[in-house]
């Protein structure tokens, strides 16, 4: 099996190989060629990973790198922080954004599947090289997924945005009604920003959430009606 491969490197020297043909394959060094001798192997697995969710691919038993694409970037690969961009990024290998969302729906569910088997007490891991709770990592992950949806939105169209606007708020107002009963006292949860050590904390509670919510919708309602009325009075 041929494979094509980027790999970005760090002012470190630390390297994330990711493999263009396989969305979301990557192998990860403190060298560009240690990142790329891992490849065959990464490939394997995430050949038999999509073979366990029912694609029709097999295993390769052996791997070749066709061509190799090398970028520079500034943010620190020893914590995973990724930010090149490929010539297979621009221009995806056929079949592969099909394949994309298929792997985005395998991940997901094997997350799924493996979360009832988790307690809260959970230790701290290993997280791609920082330390976060298993609370953390789940915000973490949910807070990616808006985050990379919203990188990927048309500065000039709202139609996206709105949908997301719709789909969020529906999800999450659910969620914080649990815990905004009419209880004295309410519960009280303490959040942590999980900024790498003890971060920042603050007390809520379901109803400061919910007013939380109400507050920053007309606050910001309120500064875009503005906007939109000296727009209309400069059109006259």
């Amino acid at each position: 099996m041929q494979v094509h491969v980027g790999v970005e490197v760090d002012p470190k020297g630390q390297a994330m190989a990711w493999v263009g043909e396989l969305p979301g394959c990557y192998t990860r060094g403190r060298t560009a060629q240690e990142a790329l001798d891992k490849i065959p192997l990464a490939v394997y697995e995430y050949c038999v990973w999509l073979q366990a969710h029912g694609e029709e691919l097999e295993p390769p038993g052996h791997v070749e790198i066709a061509d190799v694409e090398t970028v520079q970037v500034t943010s620190d690969l020893g914590q995973a922080e990724s930010t090149g961009l490929f010539t297979f990024d621009l221009h995806p290998f056929p079949g592969t954004p099909a394949l994309a969302l298929r792997a985005a729906h395998f991940a997901r569910a094997d997350l799924l599947e493996l979360l009832p088997s988790l307690g809260p007490d959970l230790p701290r891991g290993d997280v791609e090289g920082e330390a976060r709770t298993l609370s953390q990592t789940l915000d973490h992950i949910l807070l990616m997924d808006v985050l990379y949806t919203i990188r990927m939105l048309d500065p000039t169209d709202l139609s996206e945005r709105d949908y997301l606007l719709r789909a969020i708020r529906d999800a999450c107002l659910p969620v914080i009604a649990r815990w905004a009963d009419e209880a004295d006292p309410a519960p009280v949860r303490v959040y942590t920003e999980p900024t790498g050590g003890e971060g920042p904390t603050e007390a809520w509670t379901g109803y400061k959430a919910l007013r939380r919510h109400v507050w920053h919708d007309r606050i910001h309602y309120r500064n875009l009606a503005r906007r939109r009325d000296r727009q209309r009075a400069a059109q006259g």
